[in-house]
């Protein structure tokens, strides 16, 4: 059995947020049985709420599911058998989260904290059900992709999500914590340009709300202290409806996230630089809740340590490259900087 990391055991212990920000999205349930949590991806502030927020009972004993966008679909027996407190072994946990077509994000360790959390508070009975683990990601089998053309066939990532949860959840007339990266959980975004510029639609949230209006509450991260503070968001934690307030009105621009990434090399190394978009439509329009957690915009990742393993570095340089004759996106060279970070002791040690 895989014990709980120690960075799990104190965010659980650490002394809960206000009652206001957890006891409040609680609340939303009365209207709506999903609550989309718009993720930024590798965002420390953000899962350490996130793992209050459902070891928390208010929030936790009326929660059924929930839907992530870090796992495999076809896993779920596994990711079943966890949540459960069942015998999991290393190789079939991290499974869950290396088999989707994302190939660095998950490996950060908030991540595989969220897994252990979920299995943590159903081991602790806080509530008279326990919560299940739904992975959202499609269900496919890197070991049968082979070509581009292989990997056209796996199901759109929005479309596959937003089928889990009709499926999993409101076909079961559950309630559902949603979860997942922030562009998959708006409702309206700028107009594109061109095939490349910024973000495909319909996005998860827009398909399943078209299927079933109502159901879903979006709620954005506030990402900044200057964007809270012309939110006049409380302190820290808070959490606020847009309907209705002040806030409706104002440009999502203000905590919107990025519009596109651009690869650049930054001092030697492969990175993303990104672009906002300028034409966001007012707040209200949008999301229908913000949460304010202090700005702290701090990013974790794993030690790069990881990929030095022959076996999993010799797939990820397999699947990148399939990825890379499939959109154009080149993650090996990434994979290279992450290599060459991880062979250099000096370096390796800080990590």
């Amino acid at each position: 059995m895989i014990l709980a990391g120690a960075l799990l055991a104190l965010s659980l212990s650490a002394a809960a947020p206000p009652d206001d920000a957890i006891a409040s999205l609680a609340k939303v349930y009365d209207s709506h049985p999903l609550i989309f949590m718009g993720e930024w991806h590798r965002n420390a502030q953000q899962h350490v709420f996130l793992r209050q927020l459902i070891g928390d009972p208010r929030f936790l004993c009326r929660t059924d599911d929930i839907v992530i966008e870090s796992g495999n679909a076809r896993l779920q027996p596994i990711a079943d058998a966890w949540a459960s407190g069942k015998d999991v072994s290393e190789a079939d946990l991290v499974s869950m989260y290396r088999e989707t077509e994302v190939p660095f994000v998950w490996n950060a360790p908030m991540y595989r904290q969220f897994y252990e959390a979920v299995r943590a508070v159903n081991a602790k009975h806080l509530c008279p059900h326990p919560v299940r683990l739904v992975l959202g990601d499609p269900a496919f089998d890197w070991a049968k992709i082979e070509t581009a053309d292989d990997l056209k066939k796996v199901e759109d990532r929005d479309e596959f999500y937003a089928g889990v949860v009709e499926r999993e959840v409101l076909a079961k007339h559950h309630r559902a914590l949603l979860i997942s990266g922030e562009p998959h959980a708006l409702r309206k975004f700028p107009k594109r340009k061109s095939e490349e510029d910024g973000y495909g639609e319909p996005s998860a949230a827009q398909l399943i709300e078209k299927k079933h209006p109502g159901s879903v509450f979006l709620v954005a991260l506030v990402t900044t202290q200057a964007a809270a503070e012309t939110m006049k968001m409380p302190p820290p934690p808070s959490f606020r409806v847009v309907r209705g307030t002040p806030i409706a009105k104002l440009d999502f621009a203000i905590i919107a996230p990025a519009w596109n990434a651009k690869p650049v090399v930054i001092n030697g190394k492969h990175d993303w630089q990104l672009e906002n978009a300028n034409a966001w439509a007012p707040m209200g329009q949008v999301v229908d809740g913000v949460l304010y957690l202090g700005g702290d915009e701090t990013r974790v990742f794993p030690p790069p340590s990881i990929y030095l393993e022959p076996v999993y570095q010799k797939e990820l340089r397999r699947r990148m490259r399939i990825l890379k004759a499939y959109n154009g996106q080149d993650f090996e060279v990434v994979l290279d900087d992450l290599i060459k970070e991880a062979s250099a002791p000096e370096k390796a040690d800080s990590h």
